[in-house]
């Protein structure tokens, strides 16, 4: 049997170099502007030169439970008026509970960090881990000195929300 012959390995071979060849011909992805430059972060990505407002406002928190522990998404608008990128990772961003300890980070290997292009301002996402004493005192967002509110001073009872169900709260409205 002679394997050149046989058409469906013909059309096989063209339908993987038609492949190849989109792949490698095709152009940059929407979310990238015409510089080069990745304004991407985790689920938003709005960026608004020279914005006025608020530098650093939390819009909302998402809390999902996953057993004793959950995870915090916060969507806040983040200004950097300094001149260097700013990367939304600690010592610049940090979540802090009601005594003082800085709460880790959430993230995937594969996901990169949010980051912020100086004299910009962006609504990003951030992850944080929470275990379940933290959501006992009050939660701050932190960057670069700049705080604001995401959680009050009041106990939350994690007990109460269903597993891996998230739940979504206004900033110092829980």
């Amino acid at each position: 049997m002679n394997l050149f012959k046989r058409v469906e390995l013909w059309v096989l071979l063209a339908i993987v170099v038609g492949g190849l060849a989109w792949v490698f011909t095709s152009g940059p992805a929407e979310d990238e502007d015409a510089g080069g430059t990745d304004t991407r972060t985790r689920k938003t990505g709005t960026v608004v030169k020279g914005d006025p407002g608020k530098p650093l406002q939390v819009h909302r928190s998402v809390l999902e439970r996953d057993y004793g522990n959950a995870r915090l998404d916060i969507e806040a608008r983040i200004q950097n008026a300094g001149n260097e990128k700013l990367i939304l990772q600690p010592p610049h961003v940090r979540l802090l509970t009601g005594s003082g300890r800085e709460i880790p980070g959430f993230f995937l290997p594969f996901e990169p960090q949010p980051e912020i292009a100086p004299g910009t301002t962006q609504d990003v996402q951030l992850r944080y881990w929470l275990e379940k004493k933290d959501l006992q005192e009050a939660l701050t967002l932190e960057v670069n000195g700049i705080q604001a509110r995401v959680k009050g001073a009041g106990a939350f009872d994690l007990e109460a929300l269903k597993n891996k169900e998230p739940k979504t709260f206004q900033p110092d409205g829980w």
